[in-house]
């Protein structure tokens, strides 16, 4: 009698483990995915930072800028003549 409870605990157990390690091969598969998943969600993020930040450095540039205040804003370059000079000692 004893033998058979010991065989029927035996063989339970190896069932049980068994499946408790497919279980943990599922979660890992799991969560590798979402590993994956995360990682391209990070390597986007980095390249659009990158294309913002080679945005801003072309806003930044001042040929680009002198050239859209005079097309587009219709500005004109400050002469010399047009400066005044302010001084300080006048209250």
């Amino acid at each position: 009698m004893k033998k058979t409870v010991f065989i029927t605990i035996f063989i339970s157990t190896h069932i049980s483990f068994f499946f408790l390690h497919i279980h943990k091969q599922m979660q890992f598969i799991k969560e590798s995915f979402t590993k994956q998943k995360y990682e391209q969600t990070l390597s986007t993020i980095a390249q659009k930072k990158q294309a913002r930040l080679n945005e801003l450095y072309a806003l930044q540039n001042k040929h680009d800028v002198k050239v859209y205040a005079t097309r587009k804003l219709a500005l004109k370059p400050v002469r010399m003549a047009q400066l005044h000079r302010l001084s300080y000692e006048q209250s």
